[in-house]
């Protein structure tokens, strides 16, 4: 008999690009990033990991757990592929699974918030109870389930976003890094002169202030300045 494996938790994020050096210049200018070999810290803080790689380019979550490999045979039950410690998900999205990962503090230039994009939001929820433990509710006020918030151990830690029309078609599915930052609509447009892409323009929601944006390689990831707690 299987058990659900102890909740994952969304601690960290890695990039994988094939410039590394065109990369990080783009988030040195653009977040202010220093770099001591793959890590990049923001403030002295480490904020990502950035690896070589093929094309295309991605941001991977990178999910910390007790047990990778019961989180991984856990997700291979649920439909998923695997390949190491990348986990490739019945939907189209991807991330990693590392044993005693270390949680990324939030903070300026540093990710603080992981949302899954889908367009099959009860096909999500399932796949993330199973593999990952996670829990989906609504939260409190909410209108419906277009939005929920993905627990573990009772304690929020990720969201699931329904994807309207006509982001379905912007942004792709899986799982979208948030990173804070204190003027969205400026690195928005500094984005854009350093060779980036706006996808979805700066704009409100209830968590605080975001635009969508590619790195020059095709990297998709949000910045936000969240809502004061």
């Amino acid at each position: 008999m299987h058990t659900t494996p102890t909740p994952a938790v969304p601690g960290g994020v890695e990039l994988v690009t094939a410039d590394l050096d065109a990369s990080r210049a783009f988030y040195a200018d653009l977040l202010g990033w220093t770099y001591a070999g793959s890590t990049a810290f923001a403030d002295g803080v480490p904020a990502a990991e950035l690896r070589s790689g093929g094309a295309p380019a991605r941001w991977w979550t990178v999910f910390a757990v007790d047990d990778s490999g019961a989180v991984s045979a856990a997700a291979a039950r649920a439909g998923a592929r695997l390949d190491g410690d990348d986990v490739h998900d019945p939907l189209g999205g991807s991330f990693r699974v590392r044993a005693g990962a270390p949680v990324v503090a939030p903070g300026p230039g540093r990710p603080c918030w992981y949302e899954y994009m889908t367009t099959a939001p009860d096909a999500a929820d399932r796949f993330h109870a199973d593999a990952l433990g996670l829990r989906a509710s609504v939260p409190p006020g909410a209108p419906d389930g277009s939005y929920v918030l993905l627990s573990a151990a009772g304690r929020p830690v990720a969201g699931r976003l329904l994807l309207p029309p006509p982001l379905d078609t912007l942004l792709p599915t899986g799982w979208m890094v948030y990173l804070a930052v204190a003027d969205p609509d400026g690195v928005a447009a500094q984005a854009g002169r350093l060779g980036g892409r706006l996808l979805v323009p700066p704009r409100d929601v209830p968590t605080g202030r975001v635009a969508a944006l590619a790195d020059p390689a095709g990297a998709v990831f949000t910045v936000i300045r969240p809502v004061p707690a």
